[in-house]
């Protein structure tokens, strides 16, 4: 079997730089299956405390430009704004920001949801690409509640955020050859996998 993987950096950036100050805890793998796609969406709590691994994987990738500024709901390309406001259903929008980084423009809502603040980061064209939405302490998986407090220290306060990163992996064949590509909504090609062998059924 020959194998190859191409690894892109700025997804792996984005994420560590979004994880800043947070123990990454858990990282939860959820799969939709279809013939030849399949929508992986990978969910992780992160607890907000500072996170030295997180800082050094980002200076590890090196420099990258990223913008962010605060906009108006009236300055949010329609497609995004309804993406939006459907994700946030009944709860009334607060605030709008549009984050410009590797070459991709993208827009962010925040409202209030049952335990705190919810963000949703999704594309000009409404394609949802990150969810952010505080969780209790007390709702969070056993092992990752004892970790968070040998991280933070016992009597520490801490906040909690579920973070939902989407991605789409999809499937093909090309001659005698298998392909396996992880897309992310803006399109940006993030892992890639060539093999021989023959066809066969995902678990």
């Amino acid at each position: 079997m020959e194998t190859a993987a191409l690894y892109d950096p700025s997804l792996m950036c984005l994420v560590a730089m979004r994880l800043i100050g947070s123990v990454r805890e858990e990282n939860t793998l959820y799969r939709e299956t279809g013939m030849t796609t399949k929508r992986t969406i990978i969910t992780t709590i992160a607890v907000v405390t500072l996170g030295a691994a997180s800082v050094s994987l980002v200076r590890a990738m090196g420099p990258h430009e990223e913008s962010e500024r605060q906009v108006k709901e009236s300055e949010v390309p329609a497609a995004a704004l309804a993406a939006l406001k459907k994700l946030a259903g009944d709860a009334k929008l607060t605030e709008f920001a549009e984050e410009k980084e590797y070459g991709g423009t993208f827009y962010e809502g925040s409202w209030k949801g049952p335990h705190g603040n919810v963000d949703a980061l999704v594309t000009a064209s409404g394609d949802l690409v990150e969810l952010e939405e505080a969780v209790p302490f007390d709702a969070i998986p056993k092992a990752v509640q004892d970790k968070a407090t040998q991280a933070a220290g016992k009597d520490a306060k801490v906040y909690v955020e579920k973070k939902t990163y989407i991605m789409y992996e999809v499937k093909f064949r090309n001659g005698d050859r298998r392909h396996e590509v992880l897309y992310s909504p803006d399109g940006r090609t993030h892992d890639r996998d060539d093999e021989h062998g023959e066809e066969h059924d995902d678990d």
